[in-house]
């Protein structure tokens, strides 16, 4: 027989390192040849900063962006931003090249007041390039003018660090006025279906509401919901490590399962855009928060379908099937 259930979790999540411990990123950006040029050490894992950034970038400076190139991750030409862990790469990295690109573009304005003999209110820039409001068809490109620049003997490029404070909590009470940057809300629905008999789960849909300040790509915190909360489903259903005498005895994905394709469930996702954070245009970091609700709604879920509450996980169909002959016995 087969039952379904509905289970539901929310979570809040403080990202950044946080309590007190120094965190930031450093960013550079310059025009090379025909294109611009981000200068950063953040590390793109799978999570899409690097597209985040230069989306940043591309709507400050309103410029293409195909023509913006990253030079990533060199040591001997990127300076520290931090590492691509707790949830802070958009938060610290995409404010260190929002403040780099607003440097730049007033540095554009300046340089280009002197060739117009213009006011700043009296110059405009659009698709790379700067003009007067009442001759658009004078126009400088950002190449030509960080030539002009050059030939005075200046640069037009910029470089910005964002590092900002956060406190460390009280020993006794464990309390701070700012523990960490900001916080990511989530909460899940979870509905899945109970083979009583094999004791199997099916992840059938799974609905999720995130407060994540602002969506600057909008597919991307989709696809990091999704893959994190099929990531929480494994956690929950079959991830287990099996350790006898201090040894690991399934080491390879052939006895430590995780989830595949086939075990994803329908998703339905709302983006809640509420900018409350100091983030670039309000956005709040999204990586971690997404896999942190899936588990404990799974087990309400099941919980909801048999009546049976699991406080270990995974919740594997052996643990289901004694579970229910416990309790029918």
């Amino acid at each position: 027989m087969k039952k379904r259930g509905q289970g539901m979790a929310t979570i809040m999540f403080g990202f950044g390192y946080g309590e007190g411990f120094p965190d930031h990123s450093i960013v550079s950006i310059e025009f090379e040849d025909e294109s611009l040029l981000i200068r950063t050490a953040a590390a793109d894992v799978g999570q899409g900063v690097l597209t985040v950034i230069t989306q940043i970038a591309a709507e400050i400076l309103k410029i293409d962006p195909d023509l913006i190139k990253i030079s990533q991750g060199d040591t001997h030409l990127t300076k520290n931003s931090g590492s691509t862990s707790a949830t802070r790469q958009t938060f610290f990295t995409g404010n260190a090249v929002k403040q780099a690109a607003e440097e730049l573009l007033g540095k554009i304005y300046h340089y280009a007041s002197l060739e117009f003999r213009s006011n700043h209110p009296e110059l405009i820039v659009k698709d790379g390039h700067i003009f007067r409001h009442d001759d658009p068809e004078n126009k400088l490109s950002y190449w030509q003018l960080a030539e002009i620049v050059s030939q005075k003997g200046e640069e037009l490029k910029s470089e910005a660090s964002f590092f900002p404070a956060t406190d460390a909590p009280d020993a006794a009470t464990g309390q701070a006025d700012n523990v960490y940057v900001a916080y990511t809300f989530m909460t899940q629905k979870v509905e899945v279906e109970v083979d009583t008999v094999t004791g199997e789960v099916e992840v059938i849909e799974v609905n999720t509401a995130m407060d994540l300040g602002k969506a600057i790509n909008p597919r991307n915190v989709e696809g990091q919901i999704e893959g994190g909360t099929v990531q929480g489903i494994g956690m929950a259903l079959m991830e287990d490590q099996v350790i006898q005498n201090g040894i690991t005895l399934n080491p390879d994905l052939t006895g430590y399962l995780v989830p595949t394709a086939m075990d994803s469930p329908h998703f339905k996702t709302s983006l809640i855009e509420n900018e409350d954070a100091d983030g670039p245009f309000g956005a709040k970091g999204v990586g971690e928060p997404s896999m942190i609700a899936a588990a404990p709604a799974v087990a309400n879920a099941i919980h909801d379908a048999i009546g049976v509450r699991f406080y270990e996980l995974p919740i594997t169909p052996d643990k289901i099937k004694k579970a229910l002959k416990d309790k029918i016995f």
